[in-house]
């Protein structure tokens, strides 16, 4: 290998280090804002849990091993329901400079008692819940709700009597937030492309628990223990 091959190859790894250093300083100093955020609102701040990269299912996260990660973890006791919110990321596929791309997305669930799947979403290619053979889509028979949102569910009887009329009426009126959303296992959780950051936190759990409030209490039959 010639002396010019092996000074370039040397240049390149000096910029690579030199870039992973600046991003992980970045990240840090990224990390310590949402701390001092957390801390002067009274919410907890955690700089990593891996336990979350499994946590859910279905888009967007990677199913099996993966090099995912959750970082930038804020929880908090917030309109009297637990909030979780955390940046989810992972490395796969290129950037247009044929470098390896990172997906980034922030997660946002509110605890609720176990139910089944219901996800609703303004896409219509599918579920995008992996939930077993027993996650369908289905149609509400309201014409102007099922011509905008995707349903699909495990247990129709749930996702019929949560989206009732008043709640599939909020859920129209709100073009701007139109965000997807999900009951699955014991958390209502949305996301969305993007770092976190803590205002779209706190906008998106206010969202979710606009949603929980309009639920039908008889939703919730059978749905502890």
């Amino acid at each position: 290998m010639s002396g010019g091959v092996l000074a370039l190859l040397a240049v390149a790894v000096v910029v690579i280090i030199a870039l992973a250093l600046r991003n992980g300083a970045a990240e840090r100093a990224r990390g310590e804002v949402l701390r001092g955020w957390a801390r002067e609102r009274g919410w907890g701040f955690d700089r990593e849990r891996p336990e979350l990269v499994d946590r859910f299912a279905g888009v967007p996260f990677k199913e099996g091993p993966s090099n995912a990660k959750a970082v930038h973890v804020l929880s908090a006791e917030h309109r009297g329901c637990r909030v979780l919110a955390y940046e989810y990321s992972y490395t796969g596929g290129e950037d247009g400079r044929g470098a390896s791309a990172v997906r980034r997305f922030f997660i946002v669930a509110v605890s609720t008692p176990p139910t089944p799947v219901l996800e609703v979403c303004v896409e219509h290619g599918g579920c995008a819940v992996s939930g077993g053979p027993d996650v369908h889509g289905l149609r509400t028979g309201d014409g102007a709700f099922d011509e905008v949102f995707g349903v699909c569910c495990g247990d129709e009887a749930f996702a019929v009597t949560v989206l009732d009329a008043p709640v599939r009426a909020w859920l129209l009126e709100r073009p701007k937030e139109r965000t997807p959303f999900r009951f699955i296992g014991d958390h209502l959780l949305t996301w969305a492309e993007g770092g976190l950051e803590p205002d779209a936190v706190v906008a998106s759990a206010d969202v979710l628990i606009d949603l929980l409030e309009r639920v039908p209490a008889r939703a919730w039959e059978g749905t502890r223990g």
